[in-house]
């Protein structure tokens, strides 16, 4: 169960798209792009446990698709992300529904994580229904983002200015994600 455990955060927390309730709108840049394909590495520590592993994330308005491959390319997790909601999929395990990725994070892991803010993240971009503190680099990159209790330090990035190295943390709990390639559609 210990694996399954820090397989579902990993899978859940890069997942995440789904809906929350709206807050003032804050004046932010529009995303990159609204469609994209990901592909890179990904580290997590969550307390003393630790995995790493390849990720592809397929973003669309409407839909999320994330696969998590182990180092050596074997299928550890796939999270998908719809209009009817979120399923995740672990090998020897039945597939996990709920409504939003938020409820799946609370019944897999039994508390709630804000998945729905990385989808902006990985995109050097803040969730614009939410507070943050931003610090920037004089070239008007970000290098810190703080929102919602997560701190996200971006440590590279690509010559197309997107994010390359980014770390998410958290209480305990520690991202780290190299975006090997970005595919805008």
């Amino acid at each position: 169960m210990r694996g399954f455990t820090v397989t579902a955060l990993l899978a859940l927390i890069l997942g995440g798209c789904a809906s929350v309730p709206s807050a003032p709108r804050i004046n932010v840049e529009s995303p990159l792009q609204a469609r994209w394909t990901l592909q890179g590495r990904i580290g997590v520590q969550a307390g003393e446990q630790s995995l790493s592993g390849q990720i592809h994330w397929q973003h669309r308005a409407e839909t999320d698709e994330v696969l998590m491959t182990s180092p050596l390319g074997q299928g550890v997790a796939r999270i998908v992300r719809n209009v009817e909601g979120v399923m995740l999929e672990v090998p020897n395990q039945p597939p996990r529904h709920a409504p939003d990725a938020e409820s799946l994070t609370r019944e897999a892991l039994g508390y709630v994580l804000p998945v729905s803010g990385l989808v902006w993240w990985v995109q050097a971009r803040p969730d614009p229904d939410n507070a943050f503190e931003a610090t920037r680099d004089a070239a008007g990159r970000l290098t810190q983002l703080r929102q919602n209790g997560w701190v996200i330090d971006y440590l590279q990035y690509a010559a197309d200015a997107r994010p390359r190295k980014l770390v998410v943390t958290r209480e305990g709990l520690e991202i780290r994600l190299v975006a090997d390639s970005w595919q805008a559609e």
